[in-house]
């Protein structure tokens, strides 16, 4: 009976759910001692309807889809909600309005519409000030004509990406007028994905020595805390170096960087947040670090993915627990940055060059034991099709796990190409 009443007192979150976001178990074992889960499911959604009946069995599920957001309130209002959260970044700005409706803390509308919208916030970051490479829109209904006046008249090389994306997906160079024609063409032509609008920004230069540490990339992202408008920044995690075009191979954490660089990117990462008008929640920054000093590539209105798991082995720290925690009201007074005493990692195998499908995976066994790997999931086996064009989710496996220091990690890294070989063909 105690345990009982224990549970039925605690604050109760609707939480709005999409398969891409964090794992259901992963959101129930942050939410114990925390919440009681409400979860919010566009069930219009193959993949989501069929996680529902996962959910379920963690609380009560509301179906939005084929109903108005009114309607939706009206029946997250049957729960008495403490506090909302969503951490998929296309769920942001429909969140923030079912927010506003039932009068719940949440990103504002304007905040959300920044957070997600690569433009909105260029134009924001820009304002206030901070390092922004040129950018340029090109609306899903822009011709051919407009496309190429645009491109003609834009430096090269650049990078052209979806305006609303995620996880490097379509991320590609572009390196002329010409280029950016064919490939928004190309682009335009594949019938798996709806029309959108994209953004051309400037390539911002890589740095002329390895400012992330040997052997990892110049590119580093900030995981922060925002209470109250006050930020507390949690770690900062480095990257391993990029496959082409921009898809991203690893993350660990602690970085390697310097304690003066560290806290210049510190320093970028609290002013975007200013810049984009967070009052709450966690963050994710993206920064590459230049000759010039950071660049911030966007600011994220969740915690990475992964991020938490792999800073959590580290330190002990979850922040997705803290980002419940901060849904619901708790006071946290969280002070970073948190105390690392390993370095926690997540790192993504591709075949050695792109194919389309996968022969064979041979190796993993030999790759399990050596120490520092916790866990390994083959995401594509034989007989799997692979596409560069999903960005970092088209890998083949992926490990996590600790190492001691960044030397054990770089180790670990050569023995994912020396012990595993993976075969494909086109």
């Amino acid at each position: 009976m105690a345990s009982s009443t224990a549970v039925t007192s605690l604050p109760t979150l609707a939480y709005v759910y999409d398969p891409l976001s964090f794992a259901p178990l992963s959101i129930t074992e942050a939410a114990e001692g925390v919440c009681r889960l409400v979860w919010v499911v566009d069930c219009s959604n193959p993949d989501a309807a069929t996680v529902a009946r996962l959910l379920r069995k963690f609380g009560p599920v509301i179906d939005s889809s084929d109903r108005t957001l009114e309607q939706v309130a009206d029946s997250v209002r049957e729960h008495t909600p403490d506090g909302i959260l969503s951490m998929h970044d296309a769920d942001l700005v429909w969140t923030a309005r079912l927010a506003e409706l039932l009068q719940l803390p949440f990103h504002s509308h304007d905040s959300a519409l920044k957070l997600t919208d690569k433009h909105a916030q260029r134009d924001a970051l820009a304002a206030s000030g901070l390092a922004v490479p040129a950018f340029q829109v090109i609306a899903e209904t822009a011709d051919a004509a407009t496309v190429a006046a645009l491109g003609d008249d834009f430096a090269y090389p650049a990078v052209l990406k979806p305006r609303c994306g995620q996880s490097s997906r379509d991320t590609l160079p572009i390196a002329s007028s010409a280029e950016l024609q064919a490939t928004l063409a190309q682009l335009r032509e594949r019938i798996d994905m709806p029309p959108e609008d994209y953004v051309l920004e400037g390539f911002i230069p890589d740095a002329s020595e390895d400012l992330g540490g040997s052997g990892f990339a110049d590119f580093v992202s900030v995981e922060s805390v925002v209470e109250d408008g006050h930020i507390e920044h949690a770690a900062i995690s480095a990257r391993t170096p990029f496959r082409w075009p921009f898809r991203e191979t690893g993350y660990f954490t602690p970085s390697a960087l310097s304690p003066d660089l560290g806290a210049e990117v510190i320093r970028v990462a609290g002013e975007a947040a200013h810049a984009l008008g967070v009052t709450l929640g966690c963050l994710h920054t993206e920064i590459k670090l230049t000759d010039d000093g950071p660049v911030v590539i966007e600011v994220n209105g969740r915690p990475g993915g992964g991020m938490s798991e792999m800073l959590e082995r580290a330190s002990g720290f979850s922040i997705l627990r803290t980002a419940l925690r901060l849904a619901v009201g708790e006071a946290v007074g969280f002070k970073g940055p948190v105390v690392c005493h390993r370095i926690g990692y997540l790192l993504y195998v591709f075949p050695a060059t792109d194919v389309e499908w996968i022969d064979s995976v041979d190796g993993l066994s030999k790759l399990r034991e050596l120490d520092g790997v916790d866990e390994i999931v083959l995401v594509r086996g034989p007989g799997q099709r692979i596409d560069w064009r999903e960005g970092s989710e088209a890998h083949v496996f992926h490990l996590t796990g600790t190492t001691s220091d960044h030397d054990e990690l770089r180790r670990l890294i050569a023995a994912t190409t020396s012990l595993v070989r993976i075969e494909g063909h086109n």
